[in-house]
Order: structure tokens, then C-alpha cells, then sequence
């Protein structure tokens, strides 16, 4: 990404002032003044490049732009940062956000993943209790259409209440208005790239850890908590949607190639096969020799492993989003 360039300022002096020049606009400012003055100007020549990114966006069927996919996939990494894993992008936790929030786009809806089966695990067996070589189809991959209802809700929840007037009125008078996703993304993200500007200078892409921490610490009084998601604020929601991506099933567009249950020892959705399987030739239950039955975890044969750094960080912002709901 190219490195943001600041205007030059070009100050005219006259070569034989009749009376004392007022000093240059700029020196009246300090640098975080001129900072935030900058951001405020760009982003109004922006305006309209911004309108011609967004429609190639959706003539590609995508919702992001690319400065807004950038900055997107800075956070998401700020939040997942690549090691000996990959990070939440490599894990596509930007493609499951992109694809939630154009999940009505379609002709079928990409809200609920069909089922029962996704075809990662294989029959079982019952004539002796083992593990088959049949696997059963990725009906996963199928997702169900929407009731009427269900539908009315999540086009309320993408799209903002403002967009059915007359459905969710009641709503409204009682809660307030929704704003929809689509566009807490599209302010969330402008927001932290102003924070980023007038705190560093630079897109918050373009920044090292230090300087992230430095602006991810000015965040919760960049944005007010949303009542109609539990107060949450925008960047706490991006967590939320980022580990939504990188550890659920992948047919939501995340956790690709499984990356993200293998970070935290997830070995996933696991029907049909099960962990303990009947047997006909003895008319009881064969326990898995991977997956004992009779241990406090099916995966954990002898005593309890320990969480990984991975998942105690996972643990931690899961236990700071319990705590925003309950605010």
C-alpha cells in the first residue's frame, strides 16, 4: 500500500511587505490539529473515488472497497497476528465478513448452513463398531432459505430498520433504530482510519505493532455503544466477527483450510462417526481410541493439555465480549 503523502504548503511571500505578513494558517496549528484537519479534508476530495470503488466492488459481487478491505485486514490481523499460525486474514476471517454482509445478495441466502452432515467425517460402521471408508455428502455447503420472518430480521440487521418502514416500527419506538451492518462497517472502518491519520499520520495498515496499539487504545472513545447489539462498540463487534471467521465451519467463508480449530485443537463437527460407535457383533459401544469416551475430553487420552497461547488469547477476548453484553 502506497505510504500516504501530505500535501505540500506553499506559502507566497511578497518581496517588500508594506505592513507585517500574518503568519502561515499552519503555524497556528500543532501537528495533531493539522493531523485531524488532514484526515477531515481527504476524506471529502475522497468522496466520490470512493463512490467508483464501491460499484467496481459490486460489480465483482464484494462489498469492501479496497482501501476499506485493507484497512479491514490490518484490524483483522491487529486482532489474529500471524506466528506459527496464520493470521485471522490467512484464516479468512475478511472473506466471512465480506460474505456476511452480502449474504442476502443472492437468489438463496447465506444465513444458515444447511445440514446435518458436512462430509469431514466418515459412517460409522456398525457391523464391528470401526470407522467406515463412506463419507457421507457436504450438505453444509447448501444453506436454507430464510423464513418470512427471518428474513425481515437479518434485512433489518444488514440493511438498517430506516430500510423497512412500517415492518419494524415497533421496534424502533421501543429501541431505538437499527443501523445496519453494511454501514457500521463502512463509518467503523473510515473511523479508525481518521484515528490512525490524526494519531500517527499514516493508514493504520501501514503501521507497526506499537503504533496499532497506540490507536487501537484510542478506539472505545472513537465509538458509542450500540444498544441494539448489546452496546457493543465497533471494534469490539470486529473481534467478535473475526473469530466468528477464523473458527467456524467454513462453509461461512472462514477458517480456511481448517486453520483456525487446528490453532486452538479443534478437531471440528465430527457426525456422523461420532466418538463411540455400536457394534452389532457384540451389541454394545466400541469407544474411539483417539476420542476415549471414559477420559474428562474425548481427545485428551491421559491428563487434560494445557491451552495454547492461542487459545488463552482466544479465551480472553471471549471473556471481554461476555463482559461488554452484560454491561
Amino acid at each position: 500500500m502506497p505510504k500516504l503523502k501530505l500535501p505540500r504548503i506553499v506559502e507566497d511571500v511578497a518581496p517588500e511587505p508594506p505592513r507585517p505578513v500574518e503568519p502561515p494558517a499552519r503555524l497556528l496549528l500543532g501537528r495533531r490539529e493539522f493531523l485531524k484537519a488532514l484526515a477531515l479534508v481527504l476524506a471529502a476530495v475522497a468522496a466520490p473515488v470512493t463512490g467508483i470503488r464501491r460499484a467496481a466492488a459490486r460489480a465483482r459481487g464484494r462489498f469492501f472497497t479496497g482501501p476499506e478491505r485493507a484497512t479491514l485486514e490490518a484490524f483483522c490481523d491487529y486482532i489474529i497476528p500471524a506466528d506459527a499460525d496464520p493470521s485471522a486474514t490467512a484464516l479468512g476471517a475478511v472473506h466471512y465478513i465480506e460474505g456476511m454482509l452480502t449474504a442476502l445478495d443472492g437468489r438463496v441466502a447465506r444465513i444458515f448452513a444447511g445440514g446435518p452432515f458436512s462430509g469431514r467425517a466418515p459412517f460409522p460402521d456398525n457391523s464391528d463398531g470401526t470407522p467406515s471408508r463412506r463419507r457421507p455428502r457436504n450438505f453444509f455447503k447448501h444453506f436454507v432459505p430464510l423464513t418470512r420472518l427471518q428474513d425481515i430480521r437479518w434485512r433489518a440487521e444488514l440493511f438498517g430498520s430506516a430500510s423497512m418502514p412500517g415492518v419494524t416500527d415497533f421496534n424502533d419506538a421501543a429501541l431505538g433504530p437499527l443501523v445496519g451492518l453494511r454501514d457500521v462497517y463502512r463509518s467503523g472502518l473510515a473511523t479508525i482510519e481518521q484515528v490512525s491519520i490524526a494519531t500517527t499520520g499514516k493508514r493504520f495498515g501501514e503501521l507497526g505493532t506499537a503504533d496499532q496499539d497506540r490507536v487501537f487504545a484510542k478506539l472505545p472513545g472513537a465509538f458509542q455503544p450500540d444498544a441494539r447489539r448489546g452496546g457493543l462498540r465497533f471494534h469490539l463487534l470486529v473481534i467478535m466477527h473475526t473469530l466468528e471467521g477464523c473458527f467456524s465451519v467454513p462453509e461461512y467463508g472462514g477458517n480456511r483450510k481448517l486453520g483456525g480449530w487446528k490453532m486452538v485443537g479443534l478437531e471440528g463437527d465430527d457426525q456422523p462417526l461420532g466418538y463411540s460407535i455400536f457394534s452389532r457383533a457384540t451389541n454394545a459401544y466400541n469407544e474411539r481410541a483417539d476420542h476415549p469416551m471414559s477420559t474428562p475430553n474425548p481427545d485428551e487420552v491421559a491428563a487434560p493439555r494445557p491451552l495454547t497461547a492461542d487459545g488463552e488469547m482466544v479465551q480472553r477476548l471471549i471473556v471481554q465480549l461476555t463482559g461488554t453484553f452484560g454491561e
